[in-house]
């Protein structure tokens, strides 16, 4: 699903290109299944505004801390908004926002995490919306079709124009939400710095790392276990050990075809030492006297891409790899062991670790920005 409007979305009929969009995200989401419910259509500023009060208020009275993420489109938005927000905030209420441009840094912080924005006013995320999954999951957009005076000024300001919906199907706020996080995910603290000051300033929670290990044989990979376990007890997450040895034999690691079929998960250390692994199952036990939850998967292939599979499907929220990953030799180049084969596979954050103890969020929005030694390593290399 592409989060923007599409040259093929604008018609004769709409040339907004909502409908087209709108059209695309019913497919999407309802796979041929059934119809989508609680849909509606909205075009005026003034009723859009309404909406936006209720769910704020429904927001309000929830109770248990519940995220909404609000579209501003710019910062400007959200201090007119602050005592609002303010309110909202001190309800428990967790505000993951939304907008080009940035909020006064000497300002009080009123959102979870602002996500700035590069200016575009097709996509998804550039408009105005208020999106909540609990208790009662809704999602209401207006795109700005006044692109002329895009986040600019009121709702009744001459000349601005909205067309956009609300729904109450949860599938379509499934959809919606699992699309802000991943424009979330691919903002956070740029630069090395040590794990603690990672945990410290990563701004999106983090439930579950994958991070990279193997028989004993390389001690970066022992090191970076280590400070990975410390990241993950300081942030209450689980720990997912995915074993490079394992693909290092021609054979399966899996005991049979039947066990390869019915372990297309993360494993236990009962089942690792059934697959002759009991190294694993000797880390998953430093993870349990760090107080972390912890599994192994055992990969059947080579390359970053089975591992980026892996890590989409476990839903991992992190990927920690050593920094010397980012520069792989000749033989781990042919096997796909490359950041770019990662980046490409998954937009999932990636934590470079270095021998140093340092760590550098890479992503892939600010791909081009990480990993200096890397970019000088291949700018030597390369052919003029």
């Amino acid at each position: 699903m592409k989060w923007t409007i599409l040259p093929e979305d604008v018609t004769d009929r709409d040339h907004t290109g909502v409908e087209g969009f709108i059209q695309r995200l019913d497919a999407e989401v309802r796979g041929g299944g059934q119809p989508l419910e609680g849909f509606k259509f909205v075009n005026s500023g003034v009723e859009m505004l309404h909406i936006s009060r209720e769910i704020e208020r429904e927001a309000l009275g929830a109770g248990n801390n519940p995220t909404v993420y609000v579209g501003f489109q710019r910062p400007e938005k959200l201090t007119i908004e602050l005592e609002r927000y303010q309110r909202l905030k001190n309800a428990g209420v967790r505000t993951v926002a939304f907008g080009h441009g940035s909020p006064d840094p000497d300002g009080e912080l009123v959102t979870e995490q602002w996500i700035d924005l590069s200016y575009d006013v097709s996509k998804f995320e550039n408009q105005w919306y208020l999106v909540m999954a609990e208790p009662n999951p809704i999602v209401f957009v207006g795109w700005e079709t006044s692109t002329e005076m895009f986040g600019e000024g009121g709702v009744s300001t001459p000349g601005k124009e909205f067309r956009g919906f609300v729904s109450t199907d949860g599938r379509v706020v499934d959809h919606v939400v699992a699309h802000l996080e991943r424009v979330r995910r691919q903002h956070g603290p740029s630069g090395e710095m040590s794990f603690e000051r990672l945990s410290d300033e990563i701004p999106f929670p983090v439930n579950k790392i994958l991070v990279l290990s193997d028989d004993g044989q390389r001690q970066e990979l022992a090191s970076l276990r280590e400070n990975t376990a410390e990241f993950a007890a300081k942030k209450s997450a689980s720990v997912l050990l995915y074993d490079l040895s394992a693909a290092s034999y021609l054979v399966s690691p899996y005991p049979s075809e039947v066990y390869e079929r019915d372990w297309d998960r993360a494993l236990g250390k009962q089942e690792l030492n059934m697959a002759g692994r009991a190294y694993l199952a000797r880390q998953l036990d430093d993870l349990d006297s760090n107080g972390v939850q912890g599994g192994a998967i055992l990969p059947t292939g080579h390359g970053f891409k089975q591992l980026a599979e892996w890590a989409e499907q476990e839903k991992a929220n992190l990927i920690v790899i050593p920094e010397s990953a980012a520069r792989p030799g000749l033989i781990d180049r042919i096997k796909g062991y490359t950041l770019k084969i990662l980046q490409n596979h998954t937009d999932i954050p990636v934590v470079l670790g270095s021998a140093d103890g340092t760590v550098q969020l890479c992503t892939v929005r600010g791909a081009s920005q990480v990993a200096p030694r890397v970019r000088e390593t291949a700018t030597r290399g390369s052919r003029s």
